[in-house]
């Protein structure tokens, strides 16, 4: 049964992230130019990332890891909202960064976006799209367990909420031959985290086939996407963090 994501007073999204992988016919460095032109008004700030990857391998040895460089890509961020874009020669993603506005506002973003890239980038098909929520809340005390903010599902086990700090899981489901959901589960802590750190909560939904590169075809598929993401969500929410999600904002400065 499917069930409409509502728009939370609190949401506990860190990121949500749409990718879009696709081929054009002829790839030129200055299609980056030409495309912050395009954007610039928006998009005031450019600059380049550098991302590298890793490969396992394999060896009389044993086992080891390789690290690859990946291609170049562009970061460009929005002049007054938490929204970066990114491009490369084959892939472009947009990013929300808290506050999140709610999946309206998520996908008009994100088709006003493409639209952009459609225009100058001119992509012959697309090959992969990609939607990620990553989730976190705080622990309220050091043995704040995951089954005290969540239930088990299909690809939450209870030996992993009973899991006392220190707990990772990752669970990389193929639904059908072209359509991957990996849900991922651990600690997080770093300095800037409050006293006992967080829980992600990382939902990431794939599709790998072929597509045109249209608007009603991106959107359709991200509605498709965005719905299964929300069944995961809605399936392993707790009351606690239920309670956390309708917390209104001036509870918070309360608490």
């Amino acid at each position: 049964m499917s069930v409409r994501a509502p728009k939370y007073p609190n949401p506990t999204i860190a990121e949500a992230v749409c990718d879009i992988h696709f081929q054009v016919k002829e790839w030129r460095p200055s299609l980056i130019g030409e495309f912050f032109k395009y954007i610039q008004n928006e998009y005031p700030e450019m600059e380049p990332v550098f991302e590298m990857g890793l490969q396992l391998e394999l060896g009389p040895s044993g086992a080891g890891t390789k690290i690859i460089p990946q291609s170049q890509k562009m970061r460009f961020k929005h002049k007054e909202r938490p929204i970066i874009l990114q491009l490369s020669e084959n892939a472009f993603s947009i990013s929300t960064l808290p506050p999140y506005q709610g999946w309206e506002v998520m996908r008009s973003d994100v088709l006003t976006a493409w639209q952009q890239v459609e225009e100058v980038i001119k992509p012959l098909v697309i090959n992969r799209i990609g939607l990620r929520y990553i989730n976190r809340f705080q622990k309220e005390t050091d043995q704040d367990s995951p089954g005290n903010w969540l239930v088990a599902t299909d690809y939450i086990p209870k030996g992993t909420l009973r899991s006392q700090p220190g707990f990772l899981l990752r669970v990389q489901t193929h639904l059908t031959i072209d359509h991957i959901l990996i849900v991922t589960l651990g600690d997080f802590k770093t300095e800037r985290e409050g006293d006992y750190g967080s829980i992600i909560f990382d939902i990431d939904r794939i599709a790998e086939r072929e597509m045109l590169p249209e608007q009603a075809v991106v959107q359709q598929e991200m509605d498709r996407l965005h719905s299964d993401i929300w069944q995961v969500f809605f399936s392993a929410k707790g009351k606690k963090l239920d309670e956390l999600l309708n917390r209104r904002h001036n509870e918070q400065h309360q608490s």
